[in-house]
Formats: structure tokens, sequence, C-alpha cells
């Protein structure tokens, strides 16, 4: 009787169990299909606006770290930037001596060879690096001059008669800036101090904003 009673109620669980029509399968894949059009851009740009970040703060750092290492060390700094296979690029190197460039003011700007024969770090020197600089290479990072060095003494002496030392951290489509959708920063190094001065663009302004 009982084994009755227990073939007739699992009879009655299966019979309502039910499982998906193709229709409700198909409705199911559009509204994941759907959906994913929106994510997936959204994504993207959250990746770049990341990378514009962090780019950002390591051109930060790595200057107050030049300006730090080479007084440290009674030497001198270099930044160093430049563009190759379509990419920005911005590394570093220190030297132990307190040297000064050679024919700066000439337009025929060299380091001096003591700088050279005592290089004793910077950023193509580390090991294990894919992309031997210090920005990811994955937004756009122009600057100008593409040379410039910072002594231990606090001044500072650019490539083109001493100018200062400017990059900038954007996004580019079609080689055109996007200050729309994309924030945008500006790094400005000065002559004589080396003091650094930091800028955000003001989407509703459309202008330059020092930050503190």
């Amino acid at each position: 009787m009982t084994s009755n009673i227990n073939k007739k109620f699992s009879y009655t669980l299966l019979n309502k169990q039910k499982g998906f029509s193709l229709l409700e399968l198909l409705v199911v894949i559009g509204i994941l299909g759907l959906s994913s059009g929106f994510i997936y851009p959204e994504i993207g740009k959250w990746k770049i606006k990341r990378n514009i970040e962090k780019d950002y703060q390591k051109i930060v750092s790595t200057i107050d770290y030049v300006k730090t290492r080479a007084r440290t060390v009674n030497g001198t700094g270099q930044l160093h930037c430049g563009f190759s296979s379509e990419t920005w690029w911005f590394q570093y190197e220190i030297s132990s001596k307190n040297t000064f460039a050679v024919g700066a003011d000439s337009g025929l700007w060299m380091r001096h060879p003591d700088f050279n024969a005592n290089i004793i770090e910077g950023s193509q020197y580390s090991k294990g690096l894919v992309f031997p600089y210090e920005v990811s290479g994955k937004v756009n990072t122009p600057c100008s001059p593409s040379l410039f060095i910072i002594n231990a003494d606090g001044s500072a002496y650019g490539l083109g008669n001493g100018r200062p030392f400017e990059i900038e951290v954007n996004y580019q489509v079609g080689g055109v800036v996007d200050y729309v959708n994309y924030n945008a920063y500006k790094v400005k190094v000065n002559t004589a101090t080396a003091f650094v001065q930091k800028f955000k663009y003001n989407m509703t302004t459309e202008a330059w904003v020092e930050l503190n």
C-alpha cells in the first residue's frame, strides 16, 4: 500500500516539472544579447578611463621621484618622452653626476658625457618590462620638450631654450582628442625651481583648471 502511494506521489511530481520551451529560450538569449550590446561598450570606456587615471598618477609620481632622487644623490635627473610605433612613451634616468647639458642654448642639445657614464637607474634599465616606460602606452600622452633636465639644486632646463616640460594624458578617436567622454590631465614642470603644476580639463567650461 505504501509503495503504491510513493509511486503515485513521484508520478505527480514528475508531471508538475516543466522545462523551457524553445520560444522561452530564444527570448532569454535575445535579452542577454541585447544587454551585452550595452555592457561591453561601457566596460571598454571604463578601461580607457582607468588607464588615463593610472598614467596621470604614474607621471606625477615619476616626476616627484626624479626631483627627490636627484637631490638625494646630488646628481641629475632626466625626463625623456617621445612618439614611436603610433605610441607616446615617457621615461626617466638618474645620473650620480651633477652635470648640465652641453650646448643647450644652441639647439644642439646633448647630455654631458659624465651624465651618460654615471647613470645609476632609469625606466629602460628595469628588467622584465614588456613596455619599458612609465606609462601604459594604451592612451595618449603627448609631451614637449622631449628632453628635460632636473638638477640636484632644484633647477630645471628643457631642450630648446630652456622650455618648461609639459605632458598631457588624454584619449584620441581618429586623431582627435575626446574631451567630452573622457577625463584629460596636463602636468607642467617649470624651469628654475622645477615646480610641478597639475591641471584637469573641465568639460563644462572647456578649459584647463589647475588642481591643488
